[in-house]
């Protein structure tokens, strides 16, 4: 079953009233495409009745909330490279061994 609200604010509140900007900040959402995850209350369906304008909503099920961490660590690109070794410590020691 879907149990909570994925919100994503789409749209700034630059201009907007100090009402919206606050209910805005007490979903979490601080920047323009910002994803938060919220349980189906009726405070956070009246909360994102407030913004409909700002915000877009999914209804999602528990398996897929995500928590700051694991948004972060998915947007994360994989390295590009591996590294093999490193050339400086020889350096350092033919360095070492002329002086």
């Amino acid at each position: 079953p879907k149990t909570h609200f994925k919100i994503t604010l789409r749209r700034s509140a630059i201009g907007l009233g100090e009402k919206k900007k606050e209910t805005l900040v007490s979903l979490g959402l601080h920047r323009r495409m910002q994803t938060v995850y919220h349980p189906h209350t009726p405070e956070t369906g009246g909360k994102i009745l407030k913004v409909k304008e700002l915000v877009e909503v999914e209804n999602v099920p528990t398996s897929a909330v995500r928590t700051q961490q694991q948004q972060r660590q998915e947007r994360k690109a994989p390295r590009g490279y591996a590294v093999a070794g490193s050339r400086m410590r020889a350096f350092q020691w033919e360095r070492t061994k002329w002086q």
